[in-house]
């Protein structure tokens, strides 16, 4: 009965080690470098800048860089930086095979209305009617998952401003 029991034991512990399962390697999510959009305006300075019509489907681009094992990419836009309100949208890329390479674009696709913004009155967006000045604007943090489902979060730089395209 005892060797049955020490050959149990060393069983269990023999299965143990050998099929535990793999962990990968953590993601890094480095930087969000820019954005496009299908959606440009002429700045006061006479450049050309990218831009949402909230007014429009609009497609934003966004080059992101990382290390390690991505494997889902997230996109938050919201209305504030540094926060998440209700109105928040989420933009997800959904599960992918782990792409190592460190640097790629990801296209997300928002409705008309659909962008969430900070208006610099702080009045909700649908109670204004500007015609053809900016909206407001639009915030973006990216959150990388690496295959396990462990996760790293980058705020991009500045915003996406938002502007009723009608007038443009």
């Amino acid at each position: 009965m005892k060797k049955m029991l020490l050959a149990a034991i060393s069983m269990t512990g023999l299965l143990a080690s050998c099929g535990g399962g793999f962990i990968s390697a953590p993601v890094d999510v480095t930087a969000v470098n820019g954005f496009t959009s299908n959606w440009t305006r002429t700045n006061s300075q006479g450049q050309q800048e990218y831009i949402i019509c909230d007014d429009r489907d609009t497609t934003v681009t966004m080059d992101v860089s990382w290390t390690g094992p991505l494997a889902k990419l997230d996109a938050y836009f919201d209305g504030a930086q540094g926060t998440r309100f209700p109105e928040g949208k989420l933009q997800t890329t959904g599960w992918f095979a782990p792409d190592t390479s460190g640097r790629d674009t990801f296209t997300y696709t928002f409705g008309p209305g659909m962008a969430p913004l900070k208006t610099s009155s702080g009045v909700k967006a649908q109670a204004i009617v500007i015609n053809p000045v900016q909206k407001g604007t639009t915030f973006v943090t990216v959150t990388g998952y690496n295959p396990d489902g462990q996760a790293d979060s980058v705020q991009a730089p500045g915003g996406i401003p938002v502007y009723d395209c009608g007038a443009l």
